[in-house]
Formats: C-alpha cells, structure tokens, sequence
C-alpha cells in the first residue's frame, strides 16, 4: 500500500533527468498534455516526473539537491521507470541531463 507523500514533510527521493525529446520516441508533451517542446518550466515552475501513487500528478513540489539549492517543480509527467521514491527533472537538453545524473535529494510536497 503506497501512502501519498505528506505535505510539508522532507522525503529522500532519487532524482534523474530527462530530456522532452529521445531516442524511443519521445513526444515533447507530459502525460498531463503540456507542450514541453520548447520549455522546461510551466507556470514558473520546473517540470517533473512522478510515481502518482506517491506524488499526486498536479502537485506542487520543492525539491532540494544535495548542495542545498532548491526549486520549486510541478508533477506534471509520469515515466516507466519512475516508481516510489523517484522523480524525473525535465531538462533542456541531453548535456544538461548528464550533468544532472542521479542524485539524491529532498523533496516536500507544498500543495
């Protein structure tokens, strides 16, 4: 039984990065319908990708990395590989989701 994230609570997730266009046929839109063709943010937030049963799609998040810096995010996209405590940052490009790679960060669900 999976339990949706608390709000205001910090949870470790493992954070990845993706690019709106890929290899395996990519759309450029999120599972929620946004055109991520030409943007990494929507209403001024980064996009993500959750697990729904873990972060509710339409959820706004902060997300902090480990060296302290923090974002707000929204959950607007889900992936294959994105199940429990993962999340999927959507960045501009490939060289921008290498240098992102797999970490560790802080994530509260604000509302």
């Amino acid at each position: 039984m999976h339990k949706h994230a608390q709000a205001s609570g910090w949870q470790t997730f493992e954070a990845t990065a993706y690019t709106a266009y890929c290899a395996e046929g990519c759309t450029g839109t999120t599972a929620t319908g946004l055109d991520v063709s030409h943007t990494i943010y929507h209403g001024g937030k980064r996009i993500i990708a959750v697990d729904p049963s873990v972060i509710a799609l339409g959820s706004t998040v902060e997300v902090r990395q480990a060296d302290g810096t923090t974002f707000e995010a929204v959950a607007q996209d889900v992936g294959g590989a994105i199940k429990g405590a993962k999340i999927d940052v959507l960045v501009a490009n490939e060289a921008d989701a290498v240098q992102f790679g797999r970490q560790s960060v802080q994530v509260r669900v604000i509302n």
